[in-house]
């Protein structure tokens, strides 16, 4: 068990048992009786004490609460002793390894330099961190002022996030040297000649003051300024990255492989495994939608994490932050080869037209409408449904839906005018593959049927698509009405019809159940 003293080192409270406080005490007193004779003695003594608070400061954690004598010789080690000074012979117990300690470089810390500055000492402080000399680096900044103002926003940022080096220990890390007695010792008299000097020009100093607290005033206010604004950036990234988090977790929960699709007021959401096995095999759908997530959710949990970073002051941890990023960027690498793995079967793509013509009896009059077989309502529209579970995929605006093992889809029925003396019909059938002869195989998996009594025409709503993977199958209809004939179009047919009329002002809806003439200006409401 050993004695404790509290001690007042630089403002600061340190715990110290009793024989390190009189290897302290000695090793100060022998300090204060060298530099006592020197007009800087007191201020070189204090910085020195303020170097010895800050070693102790460091040594200071939750498992050790007070200084020991091991503390006190590093710290003698570090700064050096009195005869490091005055060149007497050093002490006996100097080691080998202790000349080493002392010999090692010591490395450069970047502070802004408060001695040799016009606004805030960046130019000064980059001087001695690079080398490179303080009128190249103002010349610099003065340069990119006149290209872009990029230097304003590089100066403010950097007059913020570097420390100014008030300390003596500050400034020789500043310069790269040691901080020991010695160097102290030079930079203190060095300070305290210019100090002797700038009196010589005391009404440029007062000038220099007012810049200086002006300069102050205002990164006070900027600093101030961007605390707050971190704050309130914190509160948007955790509150908007949790929302959204909690958005997907609901669609992912409300979806699944029989209920492909959700929607609510709120939220869109698909089960994307089901939706990629209609276009590829069950693993790389899984793969490929695994992958998404990743890429989606890791920036979420970023803006999360940053939130909390801005709000609690809290530092990020580097390997975490490496190994999520290697995470996201193979999630990339998956997401682009399994899609141009996908897109490779859509790489071919085909067509066929098939014709048939119609010759309507002598009142050239044709009705187009709905197979009775079929409800108008079977005819879905993305604000019509009601029942999400009716709804599975939606591709190029049209709708994909299983019906007994097969896919299902929504023809699109055009009307053109013509010069021939019948009306004609046109099917051109679309399909994708990775090859011509793929491209070839799955036209032949459409299926659609539609009916000719004498006038009138009966078109099914949906075409069939005897196929287990969906290779961009596609149904348009061609109708050529020729001119001076009329025709008709059931409401029922409104959601497939693209029609314009010769005034380019009414909708498909507002031509339906009408009679109208085709002629060379277009079609006309009769």
């Amino acid at each position: 068990m050993k004695k404790t003293v509290n001690i007042n080192l630089n403002s600061f409270m340190f715990n110290i048992d009793e024989d390190a406080y009189n290897m302290l005490s000695l090793y100060l007193r022998k300090l204060e009786e060298h530099f006592s004779k020197q007009d800087e003695g007191s201020e070189i003594v204090r910085d020195i004490e303020a170097r010895i608070a800050e070693i102790f400061g460091m040594k200071i954690n939750e498992n050790k609460q007070v200084i020991n004598i091991s503390d006190v010789e590093e710290v003698i080690l570090i700064l050096g002793n009195v005869e490091d000074i005055t060149g007497e012979n050093m002490s006996e117990h100097k080691t080998d390894s202790d000349s080493e300690k002392k010999e090692q470089k010591p490395k450069k810390k970047l502070y802004r330099d408060p001695d040799n500055k016009y606004l805030g000492g960046v130019c000064s402080g980059l001087s001695y961190y690079t080398g490179i000399s303080t009128t190249a680096w103002r010349v610099l900044f003065l340069i990119f002022l006149f290209v872009g103002q990029i230097s304003i926003i590089a100066y403010l940022i950097l007059w913020i996030a570097v420390p100014e080096a008030k300390t003596t220990a500050e400034k020789l890390e500043m310069k790269g040297d040691k901080v020991n007695l010695s160097n102290i010792e030079k930079t203190v008299k060095q300070e305290y000649e210019d100090l002797k000097k700038s009196f010589k020009n005391i009404n440029s100093k007062k000038t220099s003051d007012i810049f200086n607290n002006i300069g102050n005033a205002i990164m006070n206010i900027l600093s101030i300024t961007a605390q707050v604004l971190g704050k309130v950036l914190g509160v948007l990234f955790l509150v908007g990255g949790a929302l959204i988090l909690v958005a997907l977790t609901i669609g992912i929960l409300s979806v699944s492989k029989e209920n492909i699709y959700f929607s609510n007021d709120f939220l869109n959401m698909i089960w994307l495994p089901g939706l990629l096995e209609f276009v590829t095999n069950s693993g790389t759908a899984w793969l490929l939608s695994i992958s998404i997530l990743v890429f989606c959710v890791i920036p979420i949990i970023a803006i999360i994490y940053w939130g909390i970073q801005l709000l609690f002051n809290i530092s990020g941890n580097k390997y975490l932050g490496i190994g999520t990023f290697i995470i996201w960027v193979i999630s990339i690498i998956v997401i682009a080869f399994a899609s141009l793995n996908i897109g490779a079967s859509f790489r071919s793509v085909e067509h066929k037209t098939i014709e048939t013509q119609i010759c309507s009896d002598s009142t050239n009059h044709y009705i187009f409408e709905l197979n009775p077989e079929f409800n108008s309502k079977d005819i879905l529209t993305e604000d019509e449904i009601e029942n999400v579970n009716d709804l599975h995929i939606f591709i190029n605006q049209h709708l994909i839906i299983p019906e007994q093992g097969s896919l299902r889809s929504l023809p699109e029925i055009d009307f053109y005018t013509s010069t021939d003396t019948c009306a004609n019909i046109e099917l051109v059938y679309y399909a994708r593959g990775a090859n011509r002869k793929e491209a070839e195989e799955n036209l032949e998996t459409i299926k659609y049927d539609y009916s000719i009594s004498d006038s009138i025409i009966q078109f099914n709503p949906f075409y069939t698509l005897n196929s287990e993977k969906y290779r961009a199958q596609q149904l348009k209809i061609k109708v050529y009405i020729p001119e001076g004939h009329t025709f008709e179009i059931s409401k029922s047919l409104s959601k497939l019809i693209d029609i314009e009329d010769a005034t380019n002002l009414l909708e498909d809806e507002d031509l339906t159940d009408k009679k109208l003439l085709s002629s060379k200006s277009g079609f006309v409401v009769i």
